[in-house]
């Protein structure tokens, strides 16, 4: 009889509700955290039009948390590539919570930037359009005791 291994994956595209927000760990490795927001319009039993929107936080690591924070802002499309991850704590009442977050494994910039003639290297643009369209890979693994928040 075989046995199936469990799957965690998440793909999903969206636009960001907030900069990306960098912070290093004790050692040094970048971590960023950045929220989406992913759109579905459907229609109901009345036959109305009814859009909902899914918001989602993200987290990134080392080289693809630093490239995410120097490139993506507020409303820029992205496509992410991950895992589900949860938190678990107490609040100040001692209720159990939790929530969770993507832990992303790439991260695809979609939009067109124009951006002060930089393009996605860091380098002048010769034609005045900076585009930053690429697939940033990092599968660092790390310890949860390298979470800085």
């Amino acid at each position: 009889m075989a046995t199936f291994g469990d799957l965690n994956s998440f793909i999903g595209i969206g636009r960001l509700t907030r900069d990306p927000e960098l912070r290093y760990t004790p050692g040094g490795m970048g971590v960023g955290k950045f929220g989406i927001a992913i759109n579905r319009t459907y229609r109901n039993q009345e036959g109305n039009n009814v859009e909902n929107v899914l918001f989602i936080n993200i987290t990134t690591w080392g080289k693809l948390a630093e490239n995410c924070s120097q490139y993506l802002k507020k409303g820029r499309r992205v496509a992410i590539s991950g895992e589900l991850r949860s938190n678990n704590w107490q609040d100040k009442d001692g209720n159990k919570r939790v929530s969770f977050e993507i832990n992303a494994r790439t991260v695809q910039f979609l939009d067109l930037v124009k951006d002060n003639n930089i393009n996605s290297q860091g380098k002048q643009s010769e034609n005045n359009e900076a585009i930053s369209e690429e697939i940033i890979e990092d599968n660092t693994t790390i310890s949860e005791d390298d979470i800085p928040f």
